[in-house]
């Protein structure tokens, strides 16, 4: 049975003019004489339970209460959730893929910065800037400062007035590069990929590591500006999972690039793939250059020729070996990882990884990322300690942790190659590798194990580095994407409205920041970790 009023009940108006007629009552109580005794009786009995009702009765005008409110609540969220679709953070991945976002037009303005209670900062106009912001019926907290906001940035939904103005700021933020030579891990997708466009765009020689260096040239060539930068990109195939070939491209990169100011160590395993979700990419990587335009072999030339001296070297050894096992192929002294850098994708290594059916991975079908679709059920952001295979363990450590210590030691004599006060290494790292930290899930044990190895790294080399005019520092990317399971993220989505607070180009304008900041202010940190552009604890 409803507890809403029946269609024939009294009216809001009706029961005001009872109260009304009840307060003449209570001043002139004489009023009652008029009734027959019965009727007056009648009254009073009435008058007395509305005022003292029993506990059913309550019961039902609470419910009634709560029904009114929870229906006016809905109505506010419907409305707020339609003024948060429209921020450009939410709109871009409904109207397009999110795969290369445009520059920044040159005369574009970044809103003025705010101060934390809205304001304008000194020696600005000291009307509230936020005045024409979109206003929402309930407040949000912050995802960075956790403050109470109800005026919308026209592109961050989930961030106030002044961490908006900062996050814009910065996301648009650039200096003149031009001579320098940056690396970047991992640059083939998402936060990497645009790192390495920030780079490109801002006049840097920038060379991208990636397992898939034919697909990454596609990717960069689709960019409309390419044409302008494509000559200072370099793209280098390598496995970070195997040692031997992490120690020989960075013997390579040592002997062929002039100097080295800024290397960013992005690459990381989160939720381990097996080989169905890599397939779709092999054609093309086997057929090496052939497919691409001329334009993207000169990205290529150095990777090729070091390619074709591993395959002369360790064509023996390569010859016979097999994707379904470790064969001589992956011998300590062979560069595998280079030579067959895609292919190593291709080794079943856990239980599972043979599947490469449609229902996991549907052909043709890609996320917004234009990555292949992952059906899985469950994936490794969701295993606890007894679920995590070794195989992984070891992976996440390798790619993580291990692939950074190389690098940063065997890239240190190029980067002091030509003495400047100002360069940088940028560690990669996340908030699941933090140990102050409130609050920890019990899942991906390994991930945060392998995060809190890179901080160490930073918080034990950075003073050493630092004597030299490197300054590295650990940087966490912000929440940018749902690392759970399709379906789950779908649902989180859909029931809860969730969305990641940032984007892509905001974590790669993060991990830039402590090179591109200290470019422009002259401020170089060094020796700490990062976050929401602040140094954090550890």
């Amino acid at each position: 049975m409803s507890d809403s009023p029946e269609p024939d009940s009294p009216s809001a108006e009706a029961l005001q003019h009872a109260a009304d007629v009840l307060e003449q009552v209570a001043a002139d109580r004489g009023l009652l004489a008029q009734l027959p005794e019965e009727q007056r009786q009648r009254l009073l009995r009435v008058v007395n339970q509305v005022a003292l009702p029993d506990r059913g009765s309550r019961r039902k005008l609470r419910k009634e209460f709560h029904r009114k409110k929870q229906a006016a609540l809905d109505e506010q969220r419907k409305a707020d959730a339609e003024r948060l679709a429209t921020t450009g953070i939410r709109s871009q991945y409904s109207t397009r893929q999110l795969k290369k976002p445009e520059p920044p037009a040159p005369f574009d303005v970044p809103p003025p910065a705010l101060t934390h209670d809205g304001s304008a900062s000194a020696g600005q106009d000291a009307a509230d800037p936020t005045a024409d912001w979109p206003k929402l019926d309930l407040p949000r907290t912050c995802y960075t400062c956790k403050a109470e906001y109800d005026r919308l940035h026209h592109f961050y939904d989930a961030l106030c007035p002044a961490c908006a103005g900062l996050n814009w700021t910065k996301r648009n933020q650039t200096c003149d590069l031009s001579g320098r030579v940056a690396v970047v891990t991992g640059a083939r997708v998402k936060i990497g990929y645009q790192a390495a466009l920030k780079l490109l765009r801002a006049g840097a020689h920038t060379v991208v590591l990636t397992r898939f260096p034919r697909d990454a040239a596609r990717r960069f060539l689709e960019e409309e500006d390419s044409e302008s930068w494509r000559s200072r990109l370099e793209l280098h195939g390598v496995d970070l999972r195997h040692t031997p070939s992490v120690e020989a491209l960075a013997d390579h990169l040592a002997g062929t690039l002039p100097r080295l100011d800024f290397l960013l160590n992005n690459a990381c395993q989160t939720v381990r793939r097996p080989p169905g979700f890599y397939a779709h990419l092999m054609e093309g990587e086997r057929r090496l250059g052939e497919s691409l335009p001329a334009e993207a072999r000169p990205m290529l030339a150095s990777y090729e020729e070091l390619r074709k001296q591993g395959t002369r070297e360790n064509e023996p050894e390569l010859a016979g070996a097999a994707l379904a096992a470790l064969g001589d192929g992956l011998a300590r002294d062979s560069i595998a990882g280079i030579v067959k850098a895609a292919e190593l994708s291709q080794i079943p290594l856990v239980a599972g990884d043979e599947d490469r059916g449609e229902h996991l991975f549907p052909a043709g079908q890609y996320d917004v990322d234009q990555q292949q679709v992952d059906l899985r059920s469950v994936n490794s952001w969701r295993l606890r300690l007894a679920d995590v295979p070794t195989v992984e363990l070891l992976e996440v450590q390798l790619v993580n942790a291990i692939a950074p210590f190389i690098l940063n030691a065997r890239l240190k004599p190029l980067m002091t190659r030509v003495a400047t006060p100002d360069k940088h290494i940028v560690n990669v790292s996340a908030m699941e590798g933090v140990f102050y930290r409130a609050y920890k899930t019990d899942k991906h044990p390994h991930t945060n194990m392998a995060k809190a190895a890179l901080n160490m790294l930073t918080r034990t080399s950075a003073q050493d580095y630092a004597r030299d005019g490197i300054h590295m520092n650990s940087v966490d990317t912000g929440w940018i994407t749902d690392e759970d399971p399709a379906e789950i993220a779908k649902r989180k989505q859909e029931e809860l409205g969730f969305h990641p607070p940032l984007d892509l180009v905001d974590a790669a304008a993060r991990i830039c920041d402590p090179y591109i900041d200290g470019q422009i202010t002259g401020n170089h940190v060094w020796g700490k970790f990062l976050k929401d552009y602040q140094v954090a604890n550890w």
